[in-house]
């Protein structure tokens, strides 16, 4: 078999199956021979992505949810409430669900092929890779395996020297980084001490030992429920630190101290303003969190991923070439996540205060649509008057020489 194909995808995680399985279905690229390249076989409840969305948004995504919850809580020092996010619903894929579905319907066109491994090497020049000793061509790659920049700690990136030139971020602008780190428990109780119908999206109320920490709470039935313990910091905890805080928060806020732990996911997502190239050659396009899908405020990417795809295979198809325009953020949307990550990283305003406010001035509707970066400009000033505004001004006069090159 040649080692030459139309497009490769150097790593086969959410962004490059979403793409992939677009593609499939459109006539332009059912004559393309297609490689998808990771170094494991998408066979494990590896993670969970959640994500908020409307009947009409739910209808365009793969059929794969896995519970919907029609009600929030959410709880910080200054305000709690149960949210109204009409005409929005709380949803959750498990990652094994999506791989399954994307492999089944990968698998029903010739043109697509799979290879596993560790790429070994990557010429963003020649437009090829290397893996299991063998090298594969082609005209396009598309890459979710390798950052521009490193985002992870070391065990978590690749071990090979990264082939992208360096960005144009000079010293006096650095970007910003942090990392969403969270441990999740699927806990049963023997009692039925959980609400089907509610998630709790982001409780404040735990201890925030100088950085931004909260728990989400996904019941399943009245006795199973995932916990998740999630932080927002430069470095990661130690194992023995998210277990004592998830066992504290089971036993103060859910009441409990009988549960059996039934699974648990371990994940970390990078936060950063560092502005993605969407390529650095004629043969790479960048997607995925190396190509900036992921939301820099936020981590979240599961429903953005799956609208920036749509949009970018449906125009690839219909013009011959792909519009890398379309699957960036806007400028706006990354200065706010830039001046947000300012504030956070210089503590100039805790976060609980910031979501708080957030969601007892303007609503849940009103803040999830914010986050969604589907807002015009009245609706942008009333999300900006929302917040503690001093430390805001603070944070956006201190990243004025950053903001030109987010």
């Amino acid at each position: 078999m040649s080692n030459h194909y139309d497009i490769i995808f150097a790593g086969a995680g959410l962004s490059a199956l979403s793409i992939a399985t677009q593609m499939v279905d459109l006539p332009f690229f059912q004559t393309k021979k297609i490689l998808l390249t990771d170094r494991d076989q998408k066979d494990k409840n590896d993670r969970t992505w959640c994500f908020w969305a409307t009947n009409e948004e739910v209808n365009q995504l793969p059929p794969v949810l896995y519970k919907t919850w029609k009600n929030c809580h959410f709880h910080s020092p200054i305000h709690s409430e149960q949210l109204q996010i009409k005409p929005y619903q709380y949803h959750m894929v498990r990652g094994i669900d999506f791989y399954n579905w994307a492999k089944t319907k990968l698998s029903q066109h010739s043109n697509v092929h799979w290879e596993f491994g560790n790429i070994t090497d990557m010429n963003v020049q020649t437009g090829s890779l290397q893996l299991n000793g063998k090298t594969f061509q082609s005209s396009w790659i598309l890459n979710s395996a390798i950052t521009p920049i490193q985002l992870l700690p070391s065990p978590l990136t690749p071990k090979f020297q990264n082939p992208f030139t360096q960005p144009n971020d000079p010293p006096s602008s650095q970007h910003l980084s942090l990392l969403q780190h969270f441990k999740g428990w699927v806990i049963k109780c023997p009692t039925p001490i959980f609400n089907p119908d509610c998630v709790t999206f982001m409780d404040f109320r735990v201890a925030q030992k100088d950085n931004t920490r909260f728990v989400y709470v996904l019941p399943f039935s009245q006795t199973e429920a995932l916990v998740e313990y999630t932080v927002f910091s430069p470095q990661l905890l130690s194992e023995q630190e998210y277990d004592t805080e998830l066992t504290n928060y089971i036993h103060q806020f859910l009441q409990t101290a009988d549960f059996q732990i039934l699974d648990q996911e371990f994940g970390v997502i990078p936060m950063t303003d560092f502005n993605f190239p969407t390529t650095q050659s004629n043969h790479v396009i960048n997607i995925g969190t190396s190509g900036g899908f992921v939301k820099g405020s936020t981590g979240y990417a599961f429903k953005r991923t799956q609208q920036r795809s749509a949009a970018f295979v449906k125009d690839w198809a219909k013009n011959s070439t792909p519009n890398l325009s379309l699957i960036q953020s806007s400028k706006k949307y990354r200065i706010y996540d830039s001046v947000f990550l300012r504030a956070l990283s210089d503590e100039l305003v805790p976060a609980h205060l910031i979501f708080g406010s957030f969601f007892k001035n303007l609503g849940g509707t009103a803040v999830f649509r914010f986050l969604d970066e589907n807002t015009h400009l009245l609706q942008d000033l009333k999300a900006l008057n929302a917040v503690p505004t001093l430390p805001f001004i603070k944070a956006a006069y201190r990243q004025l020489n950053r903001l030109y090159y987010v």
